[in-house]
């Protein structure tokens, strides 16, 4: 065989092994592309788990965890709506493909296939009406032959027979198969008196929570005639759980966490607000953005003030009432408190164990800020390497020397009277940093940069809590209750507005220096002219013998050398039968020089058309008016080459012929 007919072969069956291989790897691709659209058909019930707005937009913690799954799955849903007991119905006959919120039991494991992991956790609460004065929360013998109702098959009545078998409860179990919004309506016309059901799943006022009676895990589960979904299900929420191990959580507190529960105080605790009176709120001063004393008014300022009002209305069953009390430092109100002065403290940041050691509870954080270190600008790339720290600390807030301990351990803390020492220190390298909250910064700005100082992140938070003494159980619980009900969003607007504020304060203050320095130099300026004016009247004096006086020279001038203004003397002169008019530079100060951009030496004795040839003739008009005729000239004069504005003044002086002229 030729040589050159065996290379055509070779080439050939080089192209149909590439044209194979291309059909093998594309066309699965264009199949795969061409696939109809995977259909699940899934519960939708109106809840926190399924929600929709008035204009037709869904949302939920069902809804979020199902279009995660779908990120994952590129499956397609289809929204089959009712009451949760039809639906779970539904999944048992094969109607729907998937419902969420189901609690595993053996007996539903027997009818569907369950998730392999829980989509979250719920709680179960007896909800009675909001006009319902039979039912005593603490007392469970007021619950004694109520009627309870509650879906029918929910996993919730084997909890609540639980419950009632270990607290000595009888009750009528009424199931029901309604809608929430029916079931509601059911316990507020008196067909039940109490009602059993998730935490969170209806508004607020609709119902009170009277009592818990269990928890448990909820999964997704999968109707047993469509196995093939359950295994992309789980590989999906292992995925999610992968991306986001805090998903379940953030759910929780987005959809359910602000829930009733917290929006209503026991028995014990009205009755205890009743006997007290106002809660004695004690607060550092000078802590914005955080809390501070009103210079103006002498009240309460800061994100505390805006969360003690929010606080006080927002329970369903009573009104707190608050009454704040100013102290230096934190530790000054510690000490009251402990003397009885106050009944909590804020701002707290102490760990469970610290809080027990000094014999305090710490409630859950009101508000909590991003911390940073200021440290030397020379050092902020070196400092995350830096082997030793040694922190400046105010030693009058505990606060940090927790902080320190949970965060940082190894760094050293060296104490100091106040914030303004503490920087000091790290200037003079005394200490190498100071931790503060961000929302504290511009209150040291200007400290900061008159020191050469700048922030570094530390990447953590810090909590501010209040603190109560641990007697004052009844009280914790009122105030962490309030803690729940206060949204974050409220909290973090106010702290960004008092910072703000905090800012406009700092660039005031900054403006009201400026204004002073500008005071202060326009007194100088305004005793020199007066100065200059004094010699002017005494040489006018003298104006019929200053005929017969010598010209005078540079010396006579040298007062003006530093004057913060442009000053100059010139004689002016014209051709004989010429009324082109010129004028040699007698002096000129520093200031004339700096703006004309020459030296003395190349300006005195010079001409001004010499050296400024640009000039228009009108300013040698205004000279000339003044050095020979006398007249005082003062107008607004623009520099035809650069374009900047001066106020300009032209007088004469010693003698005719000579003037002197200021640019301001």
């Amino acid at each position: 065989m030729a040589p050159s007919t065996w290379s055509r072969i070779v080439r050939r069956t080089a192209l149909l092994i590439s044209l194979t291989l291309m059909v093998v790897l594309v066309v699965p691709h264009a199949v795969r592309a061409d696939e109809p659209q995977r259909i699940v058909r899934v519960g939708w019930f109106e809840s926190p788990f399924n929600s929709t707005d008035e204009v037709g937009r869904r949302s939920g913690y069902a809804y979020d965890y199902q279009q995660k799954i779908a990120a994952y799955t590129g499956w397609t849903y289809e929204y089959v709506e009712g009451s949760w007991p039809d639906l779970l119905q539904m999944l048992q006959d094969g109607k729907i493909d998937l419902l969420s919120d189901v609690s595993y039991t053996d007996e539903r494991a027997k009818r569907m296939l369950f998730s392999s992991l829980p989509m979250g956790s719920e709680e179960y609460y007896l909800f009675a009406a909001a006009d319902n004065h039979e039912i005593v929360p603490d007392d469970y013998t007021t619950f004694i032959g109520k009627k309870v109702g509650a879906n029918k098959g929910s996993v919730q009545i084997g909890y609540f027979r639980d419950w009632a078998e270990s607290n000595g409860v009888k009750a009528e179990i009424v199931e029901l198969t309604g809608s929430e919004a029916e079931n509601l309506k059911k316990l507020a016309q008196g067909d039940i008196d109490l009602y059993l059901s998730l935490d969170g799943f209806f508004e607020k006022g609709e119902a009170i929570p009277v009592c818990r009676v269990g928890v448990s895990d909820y999964y997704f589960a999968v109707s047993n005639s469509r196995p093939d979904l359950l295994a992309e299900l789980n590989n999906a929420m292992n995925r999610v759980q992968d991306e986001n191990q805090y998903f379940d959580e953030q759910l929780y507190a987005k959809y359910l966490q602000t829930s009733s529960v917290n929006n209503f105080l026991g028995s014990s605790e009205k009755q205890w607000l009743d006997e007290h009176g106002p809660v004695r709120v004690g607060y550092q001063d000078n802590y914005l953005a955080f809390c501070a004393k009103d210079a103006k008014t002498g009240g309460l300022t800061g994100a505390l003030k805006e969360w003690l009002d929010v606080a006080s209305s927002n329970l369903e069953n009573a009104k707190l009432e608050f009454e704040p009390v100013c102290f230096p430092t934190a530790a000054a109100a510690m000490d009251a408190m402990k003397k009885g002065d106050v009944d909590c403290v804020f701002p707290t940041n102490l760990t469970d164990y610290d809080g027990e050691v000094i014999g305090v509870f710490i409630t859950p954080p009101l508000m909590r800020t991003d911390m940073s270190a200021i440290i030397r600008e020379d050092e902020q790339r070196t400092f995350a390497n830096k082997e030793r720290v040694t922190v400046a600390v105010n030693a009058d807030n505990p606060n940090y020397d927790m902080f320190l301990l949970d965060h940082f351990p190894d760094w050293r803390a060296i104490y100091f009277a106040d914030t303004r020492e503490c920087l000091q220190a790290v200037a003079e390298k005394q200490a190498d940093c100071l931790l503060i909250s961000n929302y504290r910064y511009n209150n040291i700005a200007d400290l900061c940069e008159k020191y050469q100082l700048t922030t570094w992140s530390t990447g953590v938070e810090m909590d501010y809590c209040f603190a109560v003494n641990r007697g004052d159980t009844v009280l914790y619980s009122i105030l962490s209750k309030a803690a729940a009900i206060v949204p974050a969003s409220t909290v973090n607007a106010a702290l960004t507005h008092y910072y703000t504020e905090d800012s406009k304060t700092a660039i005031a203050n900054s403006v009201s220096q400026i204004f002073m320095s500008i005071v202060v130099v326009t007194l100088a300026v305004a005793a020199l002219v007066i100065l200059f004016l004094l010699l002017r009247s005494a040489w006018t004096d003298r104006k019929g013998s200053q005929r017969q006086q010598a010209a005078p020279t540079r010396e006579d001038f040298v007062l003006f050398d530093d004057l913060p203004v442009s000053y100059s003397v010139y004689h002016v002169t014209h051709a004989e039968h010429s009324h082109v008019y010129d004028a040699q530079i007698l002096y000129a100060n520093k200031r004339f020089a700096e703006t004309g951009g020459l030296q003395d030496e190349e300006l005195e004795g010079h001409f001004v058309r010499e050296l400024f040839p640009y000039i228009e003739d009108s300013w040698y008009e205004d000279a000339k008016r003044a050095a020979l005729d006398g007249e005082d000239i003062d107008r607004d004069y623009t520099d035809p080459l650069s374009g900047r504005r001066f106020h300009f003044t032209v007088r004469q002086i010693v003698c005719p012929g000579y003037c002197a002229i200021t640019y301001q």
